[in-house]
């Protein structure tokens, strides 16, 4: 009787044991933030047109054009072909608008690839993803607009946007859609090149 005593006094300081040790790592996660429900990224949560830039993104911004923010998760193949995609059409429209690519991904990565490819667009590390809460990209990439003063003015809403499409829309966002056209319904300089030499050759 009294060994079967002892047992259940053993076993009874054990699982008292455990169980403070229990309630340590419970609180200990509690303050870290394991338990806690994270912000869900879904279209009710966008930032309201007029919020400010990520101060992390101000330096970006430049007088007289809107700057346009590229937001991208993890770098992998397909990633990096959409990517360089972005970056040769934002340097194609530099005259109209600046741009910067945000990835989720660590700096060192980004800036080997911006010397592998020679980006001449700006990369932006969020390794840990704090701007891509902050900007609720709910899908990627995703494309936000910000004024020269870092007013948000355009958000992207829909995936299926080409590339030239979300340039013209911050574009016009900024500065109004007869300005928008003017600049990208005109025709290319080779065209009016063609329609002169056709002119010529019919006199």
């Amino acid at each position: 009787m009294k060994k079967w005593n002892l047992a259940q006094a053993i076993w009874l300081i054990a699982a008292a044991v455990n169980f403070e040790l229990l309630l340590f790592l419970v609180n200990g996660l509690k303050a870290e933030g394991f338990f806690a429900r994270p912000k869900l990224m879904n279209p009710q949560n966008d930032p309201p047109i007029g919020s400010e830039i990520p101060n992390s993104l101000r330096t970006f911004l430049k007088p007289q054009k809107p700057l346009l923010v590229i937001v991208f998760g993890k770098c992998s193949e397909c990633t990096i072909r959409n990517l360089n995609g972005w970056v040769l059409m934002l340097d194609r429209w530099a005259e109209e608008v600046s741009g910067v690519v945000v990835a989720e991904e660590r700096s060192e990565v980004l800036q080997s690839y911006a010397r592998q490819f020679g980006w001449k667009v700006p990369v932006f590390a969020d390794e840990k993803g704090e701007i891509l809460r902050q900007l609720n990209a709910y899908f990627l990439p995703r494309g936000y607009g910000f004024s020269c003063d870092g007013r948000l003015i355009w958000v992207q809403k829909s995936p299926a946007m080409n590339e030239l499409e979300v340039i013209r829309s911050v574009v016009e966002a900024e500065k109004g859609k007869e300005y928008a056209q003017k600049v990208f319904d005109r025709k290319p300089k080779w065209a009016e090149g063609l329609e002169k030499a056709v002119k010529v050759q019919g006199r």
